[in-house]
């Protein structure tokens, strides 16, 4: 049966062999379908084109040039916003994630008080197949820094691409071109995360499976990292000053702030061990070696208390749902 209010997103680049398929399995589930077709170089195109005179609930959009996924997920998140209806599903066009899944997503739109849903492929062994070694070392590396930078320790699998959004929950909601190519769902990640400690909206992480059958990841890793480690360093401010605006939060905002200030110190305590003990400087190097120690042991004593306390009031706001 059809769902007059969710749409579906799907982001397509080569995938002839699979979007056929996809469209057809979920055509009738949904308010309409969005296909954004990022300048594929094999049949897609065509593909999309014959099945389109078959339903007329199915758009494709079709980018003139290839503009990497964040690109065009934006695109279809903006085409969605001009649409009628009121929940958007965003899926890949590649097959890897579940019809099962998908039908999870819908089913939430009516069974929870829903604004944003995202999936978690390795809680519970979600995976079909075998992950390349590149992607779960990336995977891996942005968890680590989604955690430490957000605060929030219950959330997991930041570069999963299978969300589901409220309108609401997509105010001022912009890709930024840092992620016009790899790693937007960890973007998507934070800004929700972020939308969470300011707005009244709800968060769910369920465990989802994705297939990895004959699948060959293009993912520039090296790439990737430099670009999370950027945007997690920036992200770092910007949440600084959003909590010395929640009266909760403030505590943490000056544990960041001192931190700021013993960070610095560290940095002072190697420069002044390095002049004395590479460049002949007056002065005991074992004494600065001890004060480092000391700094950094403050440092790491104020980041734990600091990330307990937004994670305590991220936490509340968090739900984990199990299949």
């Amino acid at each position: 049966m059809k769902n007059e209010l969710v749409s579906l997103l799907v982001l397509a680049y080569n995938e002839e062999e699979s979007i056929e398929d996809i469209i057809n399995n979920n055509i009738e589930k949904f308010y309409e379908i969005i296909v954004v077709n990022d300048k594929s170089t094999d049949k897609t195109l065509l593909k999309l084109i014959a099945i389109k005179k078959n339903y007329s609930n199915l758009t494709f959009i079709n980018n003139d040039k290839n503009f990497g996924p964040g690109k065009s997920m934006q695109i279809g998140i903006d085409y969605f916003l001009q649409s009628k209806a009121e929940y958007l599903v965003k899926i890949d066009g590649d097959g890897q994630f579940q019809d099962e899944d998908i039908s999870t997503l819908l089913d939430l739109v009516y069974s929870e008080n829903v604004d944003f849903v995202k999936g978690d492929r390795f809680w519970h062994s979600g995976i079909i197949g075998e992950i390349p070694i590149i992607r779960y070392f990336g995977n891996s590396f942005a968890s680590f820094l989604l955690k430490t930078t957000s605060g929030s320790w219950k959330v997991n699998d930041p570069l999963n691409g299978l969300f589901l959004f409220s309108r609401r929950s997509l105010n001022k909601f912009t890709i930024p071109k840092l992620f016009h190519r790899y790693g937007y769902p960890f973007y998507v990640n934070n800004f929700m995360l972020q939308k969470l400690m300011t707005e009244d909206i709800s968060f769910i992480q369920f465990n989802n499976t994705i297939s990895y059958e004959n699948h060959k990841s293009n993912l520039k890793a090296l790439t990737l990292l430099i670009k999370l480690l950027v945007f997690s360093v920036k992200n770092i401010f910007t949440k600084f000053k959003l909590k010395l605006k929640i009266s909760y939060l403030q505590i943490s905002a000056v544990l960041d702030l001192f931190n700021f200030f013993v960070f610095g110190l560290i940095l002072w305590s190697i420069f002044r061990f390095s002049l004395i003990r590479y460049f002949a400087k007056a002065g005991d190097q074992s004494n600065w070696f001890i004060i480092f120690f000391i700094f950094i042991f403050v440092f790491f004593i104020n980041l734990t208390m600091s990330q307990y306390i937004q994670s305590k009031f991220l936490s509340k706001k968090i739900k984990i749902m199990k299949k």
